[in-house]
């Protein structure tokens, strides 16, 4: 469950990053709103890898900070199907991880 985590996560930061840097290039608004749009996708993009990364040390604050950077992408790119299915996966998938990892650290308490 872990590795199909990262791999949701990866597949979610690409998405991310490639949307932005896109925008960035074609969108026709000023270059400081495009600036502005490519840098809050980045840092979604950041916020969940970093999260999911931060689940082996601290469970529920890596899954949370992974939920938040998926959940603000899905509604940032709320036109893509995508972004909201991989924000979706993201969540459940880091809870569940979260989850599993918190019981095997009491256990071994």
């Amino acid at each position: 469950m872990e590795r199909w985590l990262r791999v949701v996560a990866l597949v979610a930061a690409a998405l991310y990053v490639v949307v932005g840097v896109g925008e960035l290039i074609f969108a026709d608004e000023s270059l400081g709103r495009r600036l502005v749009f490519a840098m809050v996708l980045f840092v979604f993009a950041v916020l969940v890898v970093g999260g999911v990364a931060l689940i082996a040390q601290r469970p529920w604050i890596g899954a949370a900070v992974a939920s938040v950077g998926a959940i603000a992408a899905g509604f940032a790119l709320f036109w893509t199907v995508a972004a909201i299915v991989l924000g979706l996966a993201i969540v459940v998938l880091s809870v569940m991880v979260a989850r599993r990892s918190a019981s095997t650290q009491a256990r071994l308490a």
